[in-house]
Order: structure tokens, then sequence, then C-alpha cells
């Protein structure tokens, strides 16, 4: 991937991503699928930075700088993203989903269950992120037990969840195998 490629490609990840990035955030997520050394990410960014497609708009809780995609840079990475492996985007935003967790992402959680008539029981996971709900699931089970452990699971991990759950429906049949 060339210069222009990377920035084009950083600027349609954090546009996609949607929220304030710091530069260690950003430049780790796509370090992590070898997509660019942290350097080279660093510099671009800055290019990007000085060229007003990337816009600060903040200090996080790390006393960090955070950016966003600027108007500009919205329009740069949505023309040109299609230059853009699929694969390598795919892969670049399932990574940032796992490296940056629902918390920091603002994303809520609901989950409570139901007695039926029946006896079984219906659990329901809900996760929404700026008002949109991203993740929705009900499973009946057999006892209360059952209900409780998922309760308990959903709510102690839900971004396992979520990732589990967008890996067997895209078909990425490697994450049931990856360490998290």
């Amino acid at each position: 991937m060339d210069k222009n490629e990377l920035k084009v490609f950083i600027l349609y990840l954090m546009d996609r991503i949607g929220y304030p990035l710091n530069c260690n955030d950003i430049c780790t997520i796509l370090k992590q699928e070898e997509v660019v050394s942290y350097f080279e990410c660093g510099d671009c960014l800055a290019e990007l930075i000085e060229a007003k497609h990337v816009s600060e708009v903040g200090i996080d809780e790390k006393g960090e700088k955070t950016y966003v995609v600027s108007p500009s840079g919205k329009q740069i990475g949505t023309a040109l993203s299609d230059q853009i492996s699929p694969t390598i985007k795919d892969a670049s935003y399932r990574s940032a989903i796992r490296y940056l967790s629902f918390e920091k992402r603002g994303a809520s959680i609901d989950c409570y269950k139901t007695e039926l008539p029946n006896g079984k029981y219906s659990v329901h996971c809900e996760i929404a992120e700026k008002g949109r709900k991203i993740l929705e699931i009900n499973i009946d089970v057999d006892s209360n037990t059952e209900a409780e452990k998922m309760l308990f699971n959903f709510k102690r991990r839900p971004e396992i969840v979520y990732q589990g759950t967008m890996a067997l429906v895209s078909g990425d049949k490697n994450y049931i195998f990856a360490k998290n």
C-alpha cells in the first residue's frame, strides 16, 4: 500500500469507526493487520491533520489528543475507498472492533430473561451504539440456570458475543480458533 492509499485507508477507517480516536489507537489498529508500520501510520496521520482532512476534537482519558475525520476527509475517504481491498477493509474494521472496547465506543447493553408459559426461559441480549441497535439476540433455553449463565456471560463480555456473532454470520471460521 503506497502512502496515498494509506491516507485514504486511514480516512475510511476513522470514518467507519465514527468517534474520536487518538493517534496510538489508529496506528495500533492498522498495525494489528500488518497494513502498515507504526511510524508510517503516524507520518500519514500527521499529513492528514496538516491538510485538515483530520481534525483534533479533544483530549481522551489518557491525556492524548483525539481526532475525527473532517468533512473534506470524509469526502475523500468515501470517494476513494473502493481502491482499497475489501479484505483489508473488513479485517481492519474487525481489528478495530476487537481493540476498541464497547465502553470506549459508548455502547450500551441490555439483557434480561423472561419466564415462558411452558416453564422455559427467553433470554434477550442487545447492544446499542449511538442510539442504534447493532446486535439483538433472543434465545429460548430450558432452565433458569442456563438463562442466568447466559446473562452473566453477556454482561461480562458483550464485545466477545458481538465479535463471535459477526464472525459466524460472515463466515470467518478463523475467529473461533483465535485467542481473545
